[in-house]
Formats: structure tokens, sequence, C-alpha cells
């Protein structure tokens, strides 16, 4: 009858006293393995929120209405950030948080408002989070 012999690994484990390795490895959270992204930079952002405003102009007044009171709603957002110290803070401070809202109330808009608040709501957002936000980030860095 053969005598049961331990693997080497065992062996020089049990013959330490301290482990250098820990027997159990820590788990990720979740938020350590969400990877990091790089924002667009503030050029192309603008570039892209012109040419959605040309080509929604060009397509239809329809589309041109709503692209309009979009920069309407835009430029009503810059002026109420411009105008508050708290909010221009919140809006440096809050790590794209904000972007992520005004998208929420969008689509929240489209349940309850319908397409034209919407889609005007829909183009305020592409041009805060295309163009004012990071160029207000990149002024106060």
């Amino acid at each position: 009858m053969r005598r049961a012999t331990l693997k080497q690994e065992v062996v020089e484990i049990l013959k330490r006293k301290k482990l250098s390795v820990p027997l159990k490895e820590k788990r990720k959270s979740l938020l350590d393995q969400i990877p990091d992204i790089k924002p667009l930079p503030l050029t192309v952002g603008a570039l892209i929120f012109g040419g959605l405003s040309i080509l929604g102009m060009a397509i239809s007044a329809t589309i041109g209405t709503y692209v309009f009171f979009g920069a309407i709603t835009l430029a009503g957002i810059i002026a109420i950030a411009e105008s508050n110290k708290y909010i221009k803070y919140l809006i440096v401070k809050s790590n794209r948080l904000l972007d992520l809202i005004i998208f929420a109330l969008t689509m929240y808009a489209t349940v309850l408002l319908g397409v034209t608040m919407t889609a005007s709501l829909t183009f305020a957002g592409l041009g805060y989070t295309l163009v004012y936000a990071p160029w207000l980030r990149s002024r106060n860095k």
C-alpha cells in the first residue's frame, strides 16, 4: 500500500509560519470593474453639436422648430448656471452626473409631454453635454 504524499507547494506552505500569499483574495467591487472613459474634447463636441443643428434646420421646419426651442432651453440652462455660483460649482464638480439627470428628465418628458418638448430637451441636453459642461470644466481646471 502506498503512502499518501503531499504536493511540494503544500509542504512549503505548511513549513512556513507566515503565508506570503493570502489564501483568499478580496473580491473587486462593481465600481472597481468599470473602465475609465475619456470624454470628448470641447472642439469635437462643438462640431458635433453644430453639425446636428445645421442638419436639423436643413431637413424640415418641424425639426428646425425642435432645434430652435432646444437652443433656447440650452441658453436658459447656461444663463442660470452662469448667474448662480452654486449651480456652476455643481456642474464643475458633478463628474457628469448632471448630464445623466438631464437625459433622465428627457425620458420622463417623453412619457408626459410629447415629442415636441422631448426633442427640444434632447437637443438642449446634447448642447449642454457636448459643449457647455466641457467648456466650463476645462475653464475651471
